[in-house]
């Protein structure tokens, strides 16, 4: 049996690694690490209540330190990851 089917649906989406994260570091093609995900997060930055400043400020980079310092993690429930940080 298949171990990857017990894992919560993280092993369908592909692994990233920060070189690849990086590349994706300007406002026009924003992607975030945040609690070991990638996020691409730009259509969002946006709408981002406190502004896109912040967003964009961490695409390319792992943004989980500044994200915990204002949100609770539940707060990511409404966002699909790309990838699984590696």
């Amino acid at each position: 049996q298949d171990v990857d089917e017990f894992s919560g649906g993280k092993a369908e989406l592909p692994n990233i690694t920060m070189a690849e994260v990086q590349q994706h570091n300007t406002e026009g093609d924003c992607w975030v690490v945040i609690h070991g995900m990638v996020y691409d997060l730009t259509e969002f930055a946006d709408e981002h209540p406190a502004g896109p400043e912040s967003i964009i400020d961490l695409a390319g980079q792992d943004g989980t330190e500044e994200f915990q310092a204002v949100h609770g993690e539940n707060i990511l429930e409404d966002f699909d990851p790309v990838g699984v940080f590696v």
